[in-house]
């Protein structure tokens, strides 16, 4: 594959042929049918987001972020802008580019901006440079040209696995044993997971069990509910005081 060759991967930031075969065979997304995600991608000089599952492309005329919020709702994942609130506060997990997580899957973005590409980091099958420019190919077959070089992205996974593997602790250590960040990811056989097993932040947790979990609920009940708490507007009709 060369870079002048783009009927063999998505850009995100130029259009091509393969982004009209893609939009001809995709549904409209409905986050009550979707099941896990390996990427959203967002559609060059059009409004709206490409998501790819194993078997499926669905279409959403929302931004990626807007998109990940209906499916969190739906399936009462956690709240991005709450998550990443929770992260910032924990210290563990960078200050930017936060990755959302449920216990099934994560996607990390690669570009700080709310229209940018989101990846599930297990679902990549590997990485190549062609030229300057660096690809991810998907387990589907699936391949995206990369806005970042291969430390930055590398760097992105391994805390999106990172925060997966700590949520899953969180949630399972009951009845899933294990004792550190690898013993909760369940990686393909695939280059990239290969790279991803070495890495030395994937090989000790960073938090106590279940912290991220408690300062979520805790940060989410602040977030949602200290506006009505102090709404003057809503005092006339607090009479059960």
């Amino acid at each position: 594959m060369r870079n002048n060759e783009p009927e063999m991967y998505l850009d995100d930031r130029q259009w091509s042929p393969l982004w009209e075969h893609y939009l001809e065979k995709a549904v409209a997304f409905d986050p009550l049918t979707a099941q896990e995600i390996n990427c959203i991608v967002p559609i060059p000089d059009r409004t709206g987001v490409l998501i790819f599952t194993d078997t499926e492309v669905h279409f959403s005329k929302e931004n990626a972020v807007k998109t990940l919020h209906r499916f969190s709702s739906i399936h009462s994942f956690s709240d991005y802008e709450v998550l990443s609130i929770c992260l910032k506060k924990v210290g563990q997990f960078g200050s930017y580019k936060m990755p959302w997580v449920c216990p099934f899957f994560t996607l990390f973005p690669l570009e700080s901006k709310k229209q940018t590409i989101w990846i599930n980091p297990i679902k990549i099958s590997k990485l190549f440079k062609v030229e300057d420019q660096f690809f991810t190919e998907f387990t589907n077959g699936l391949r995206i040209a990369l806005p970042v070089h291969r430390r930055r992205f590398v760097q992105r996974a391994e805390i999106a696995c990172l925060l997966l593997a700590t949520i899953r602790r969180g949630v399972l250590h009951f009845g899933l044993p294990g004792d550190i960040p690898l013993d909760f990811l369940y990686f393909p056989n695939t280059s990239f997971a290969k790279t991803l097993s070495k890495r030395s932040s994937l090989k000790e947790f960073r938090t106590p069990v279940g912290e991220i979990n408690r300062l979520y609920q805790q940060t989410y009940s602040l977030y949602h509910c200290e506006p009505f708490m102090y709404d003057p507007d809503d005092s006339d009709h607090i009479d059960w005081l």
